[in-house]
């Protein structure tokens, strides 16, 4: 009983119910910080395609390609039915003639793109294809971290933080 005539005396007239509470719960946060910062979410949902090309084979070296558009409209219904976070697309033939928003006008995501240029294409003797995209949902803080590896692979990496909370 001591303990409680001395926490009464020291923090003045607070209850000793309240106390104990406000004690309890403060061992809670300090034993258990994800309570206050739950962190990163349980789960991500990641989706991977080979899309074998978004534009149509032989326009793929004209300035202005063809889009299949069969294909961009699939894509774009299940990112827009199911809402994954990160969806990861290899082989997409797409050229710096294709804009962001013609393969995906969202504001909802962020989009890093790696096309294979005009010269990586003729300098390991492939007439087209090639190509990374990676589009992550606006709400995850996603930036493109360079590849310091000299390949002839397309290789792209996406650094993922968690965003901080506005106070």
């Amino acid at each position: 009983m001591a303990l409680y005539s001395s926490a009464s005396t020291s923090l003045g007239r607070m209850p000793k119910r309240l106390y104990i509470c406000s004690l309890a719960l403060l061992l809670i946060v300090i034993c258990n910080p994800g309570i206050v910062d739950p962190g990163p979410p349980e789960e991500l949902k990641i989706v991977y395609c080979n899309v074998q090309g978004l534009l149509h084979m032989g326009s793929m070296t004209s300035d202005q390609p063809v889009i299949q558009f069969k294909k961009l409209q699939d894509l774009q219904a299940y990112i827009f039915t199911y809402k994954p976070d990160i969806v990861m697309l290899n082989e997409t033939w797409l050229t710096k003639h294709v804009h962001d928003n013609e393969v995906i006008s969202s504001s909802y995501y962020n989009m890093f793109r790696n096309d294979r240029s005009y010269a990586d294409k003729a300098k390991y003797g492939k007439k087209g294809g090639g190509g990374v995209l990676i589009l992550c949902r606006n709400d995850i803080d996603a930036s493109f971290s360079e590849v310091k590896v000299k390949t002839s692979l397309p290789i792209s990496s996406v650094l993922l933080k968690k965003k901080k909370k506005k106070k």
